[in-house]
């Protein structure tokens, strides 16, 4: 029996179930109610060919959400913007330890996209991106509290080019 049958063999049940149909006009005649046959009930119901059976998923399906899409970028947008300040602070002695707290603050914020991101579209990839940008978050975090620019510059670039990456696919 086909997906299109049996639903409209549960539609005709029901009718006959709550009590219209034949069998219905069956009891008003003062006969026994007898149950009628889906055919009786329903004559026009027909079954559809096999290019016209409807397409159906179940519930319990994974579908990626739209609202966790936009979470995630959100979040991946604000932990760009602060990377974008530790970038501005680098470069600068006294400076060096508030792009380490942009750092920390930076992973921080990676670290709750990571969370938001798990029911995203693309979950894996944006995973790995954040990933990488964790470990390059760290090592710029490291190399700022050292006073070394290049190293913590460079890293912070390597920052924002994972999160423009995980941002690409969320």
């Amino acid at each position: 029996m086909t997906h299109a049958q049996k639903f409209l063999y549960s539609v005709g049940v029901a009718i006959v179930i709550v009590g219209g149909g034949a069998a219905s006009a069956a009891a008003d005649e003062g006969h026994t109610p007898v149950a009628a046959s889906l055919d009786e009930v329903m004559p026009v119901a027909t079954p559809l060919d096999e290019g016209h059976t409807p397409v159906v998923t179940p519930w319990d399906a994974a579908t990626p959400s739209r609202a966790a899409d936009s979470v995630c970028r959100s979040r991946i947008r604000t932990a760009i913007a602060l990377n974008e300040k530790a970038l501005a602070a680098d470069g600068q002695r006294p400076d060096t330890d508030a792009a380490a707290r942009y750092n920390r603050r930076t992973q921080a914020e990676i670290g709750s996209a990571q969370m938001d991101c798990r029911g995203a579209s693309h979950a894996r990839e944006i995973k790995r991106q954040l990933d990488a940008a964790t470990d390059s978050v760290s090592a710029a975090e490291h190399h700022n509290k050292a006073g070394d620019e290049a190293p913590a510059r460079h890293a912070e670039q390597d920052v924002k080019a994972h999160l423009g990456r995980a941002k690409g696919m969320a």
